[in-house]
């Protein structure tokens, strides 16, 4: 099975590979800032909300302080099993932190930003990149 440092490279090397491929062939178009956030949801995925989080690895370190908040996860999810699936896994992982993120949320201000449900593009841009960089850990490991 491949470290973390493998997959990071795997990741970005692959990545960097897809976006050139991608401008010089002019198969989509790509605006700087759609670049930027689909680059940006890739780090996340690679960095922080990869498939790893269900065991003590580098990614959930990396969580810090906050790591608490995965342990729940750790608890649900069996390494390498549901966590791993290339199609829901990424899901379950962006939902679950959704529903943190929703609850500190509504902690705070007590109440939830209804009129902010429509997903604007760079939302839905963002989750392809996190849900990519999973995509990619999960073929890397399925290779070795």
């Amino acid at each position: 099975m491949p470290g973390y440092n493998t997959h990071r490279i795997f990741n970005y090397i692959i990545f960097i590979a897809a976006v050139l491929a991608v401008y010089y062939s002019g198969i989509l178009h790509l605006s700087p800032v759609q670049l930027l956030v689909i680059g940006l949801g890739f780090y996340i995925g690679t960095e922080f909300v990869t498939p790893d989080l269900d065991i003590d690895s580098s990614a959930y370190k990396r969580w810090g302080r906050l790591r608490f908040l995965m342990l729940p996860y750790k608890w649900l999810f069996k390494h390498r099993q549901s966590s791993h699936n290339i199609f829901y896994g990424a899901i379950v992982r962006i939902l679950y932190i959704t529903a943190i993120i929703a609850a500190l949320y509504y902690l705070i201000f007590k109440s939830l930003p209804l009129e902010n449900i429509l997903f604007p593009v760079h939302i839905i841009i963002f989750l392809v990149g996190i849900i990519a960089a999973n995509a990619l850990h999960v073929i890397l490991d399925g290779i070795f």
